[in-house]
């Protein structure tokens, strides 16, 4: 050992940008900005997905002398997927003998307590991302909420929201589990320096005054990509020249129903689907408008990166959004699941370019707050609070 203290970040996998998103690159973020005179940070992945994004994220990271592992090739199958990490990441930490082990992610919270049940001497922070984990089974969402209070050593909460979630819960009241607000934070410079001078209008071939929108996220039923095309549709009817491009992919047949219900809509020369990008960055910042039509969200970091980038943003007034967004100052919001409401505000920012400008202006010094190096420092003391200082 080298006196530093030792941290595993657990995350689902490095897929940002194509099966993942701001959670991964939340993660990674996070490990490039700890101060590794100090911590030895290594990222420990639930499972493998065999992406080309994959190799680029790990050669960035092992670049940054930050160590990568994995845990078994992913399996659709998520029971089986759940029990083959676990029982292959047993053997891991066993080996890499971490001070601390810090999850993201609803799966990864999962396996973080089963180890735990195996080790209870190595520290468990658990942070949540979003508030509302597995919208699809209320079952497993109400027993984890029952046993972190009892497994995780601290819990973190990405934004005011998620934090008052967890600090209201009554068993985290009983046990007096610490909870901590450690908001999402994003890298400026290092936004700066991996834009690529991507042109998406020269290419894809469009007008530079042909109004531009766009989505950013995992294609899923989370991110509301039916009302953001059925709102698209209300604004082509004003803006018939309009064009909206979604970066990102996703699981299963869900992506190709999306598709199908752009054509249904009559879109299908009007919507490009790029897929997963390295370049979403510069992506983003060549929009006249990022669109939000979330359901639900942690604290979004596409939305404080493309604040950061001068973008004007139209999004959901949902918890953990809405502290980034503040309507009429920092962007323009509108109900969830209000397709006419978001079109109104898309058209209203593309018809009134002054208040585009001053909303992304405001928003870029918004977004200046939400710094990964300050998150990083509230990080450091954390995992110092739980090491005893005989060992530091």
């Amino acid at each position: 050992m080298d006196g530093r203290i030792s941290v595993v970040q657990l995350i689902p996998g490095l897929i940002v940008g194509d099966l993942g998103g701001g959670l991964e690159l939340y993660s990674i973020r996070l490990a490039q900005a700890l101060d590794r005179r100090l911590f030895r940070v290594q990222m420990v992945c639930l499972w493998r997905f065999d992406r080309p994004v994959e190799q680029q994220w790990e050669a960035e990271l092992r670049h940054d002398g930050i160590e990568v592992h994995y845990g078994p090739p992913y399996n659709p199958r998520m029971t089986h997927a759940v029990v083959q990490s676990l029982t292959d990441l047993r053997a891991l930490i066993k080996r890499l003998r971490p001070d601390i082990i810090h999850t993201h992610g609803e799966y990864a919270g999962v396996i973080g307590m089963g180890l735990r049940l195996t080790n209870r001497s190595i520290p468990l922070i658990r942070t949540c991302h979003t508030t509302c984990e597995f919208p699809n089974h209320p079952l497993l969402r109400l027993a984890t909420a029952m046993l972190y209070p009892f497994l995780a050593t601290v819990q973190v909460g990405v934004s005011s929201a998620i934090v008052d979630n967890l600090r209201h819960h009554l068993l985290v009241r009983m046990t007096r589990q610490p909870i901590w607000a450690i908001n999402n934070g994003i890298d400026i410079e290092r936004i700066i320096q991996q834009r690529r001078g991507t042109n998406i209008r020269q290419d894809l071939g469009l007008h530079p005054n042909i109004p531009l929108f766009g989505l950013v996220g995992r294609l899923t039923e989370q991110k509301g990509i039916p009302d953001a095309l059925q709102a698209f549709a209300l604004v082509r009817e004003q803006l018939p020249h309009a064009v909206l491009i979604i970066v990102g992919d996703g699981y299963g047949e869900k992506p190709q129903r999306f598709r199908e219900q752009a054509t249904a809509l009559g879109l299908s020369q009007a919507v490009f689907w790029l897929g997963a990008r390295p370049d979403a960055i510069d992506i983003i910042a060549g929009l006249d408008v990022l669109l939000s039509a979330s359901l639900w969200e942690g604290l979004p970091t596409v939305i404080l990166e493309a604040m950061a980038v001068g973008t004007p943003v139209v999004a959901t007034d949902i918890p953990g959004t809405r502290e980034l967004v503040l309507h009429e100052q920092t962007g323009l919001l509108a109900p969830p699941q209000s397709p006419p409401a978001l079109a109104q505000a898309m058209i209203r920012l593309i018809s009134n370019p002054g208040l585009a400008q001053r909303l992304a202006t405001s928003a870029r010094e918004r977004a200046a707050q939400f710094s990964i190096t300050a998150a990083a420092r509230q990080y450091e003391r954390l995992y110092r609070s739980l090491i005893p200082k005989t060992s530091q």
